[in-house]
């Protein structure tokens, strides 16, 4: 939510919202803290891709609306956003899937964020087969496009620049290069966050 608060973003889609919890807090973050708090008063378009028919209360009072489909069959035709948020969702698909569905998005929208699990398990759903995992993703993943990236209890997470975004910029990459090189690293997200503003600081600004 650091990201997206820092973002400010005015038209969001989250990949596979599930029953609705990234919407939710990104509704709260960008209108109900500014006192909008009814459908008609929001100013933040938040879209939602889903391939699983999930029934909750929190699609209709949160999102602006949710289209049903596959991101890899759909993501060439979305439209260009702010913000698309992949919360647990891109180690459902294979690795080389999940990259065409990044380079369609990012062809067009400012900004991804990616969440996903920092290690490979698997995991199936009797009645969803969206839920299989199928690949795992690193930092490396990402660098085809200026990006940042933490560690952070079980999850790998990556914002990711793509057309017309002013931030993640080189340096940030950069800077996320050089801290992720460093020996454990990935055991503290606080000990990359302070090398990498050193290294912003001193070799380059982000």
């Amino acid at each position: 939510m650091q990201y997206v608060v820092r973002l400010q973003p005015r038209s969001v889609l989250d990949i596979g919202p599930g029953y609705g919890k990234w919407g939710f807090l990104v509704r709260e973050a960008l209108d109900f803290m500014d006192g909008r708090h009814e459908p008609h008063e929001y100013a933040v378009t938040i879209d939602g891709l889903e391939a699983f028919d999930y029934k909750s209360p929190l699609h209709d009072w949160v999102y602006t609306s949710i289209r049903q489909g596959d991101m890899r069959l759909v993501a060439p035709e979305l439209p260009a956003y702010d913000l698309v948020i992949m919360g647990d969702v891109i180690e459902h698909v294979s690795k080389e899937d999940g990259l065409a569905v990044l380079r369609a998005l990012l062809a067009k929208s400012k900004n991804v964020i990616v969440a996903t699990p920092d290690a490979f398990f698997n995991q199936e759903v009797l009645d969803n087969p969206y839920e299989q995992h199928l690949s795992l993703w690193q930092r490396e993943d990402f660098r085809e496009w200026p990006y940042d990236f933490q560690h952070i209890g079980g999850t790998n997470l990556a914002i990711v620049a793509g057309a017309g975004a002013t931030w993640p910029t080189a340096a940030v990459s950069q800077a996320n290069d050089f801290a992720y090189r460093i020996p454990w690293m990935n055991q503290s997200a606080a000990r990359p966050a302070l090398v990498k503003k050193i290294y912003e600081r001193t070799v380059g600004r982000g």
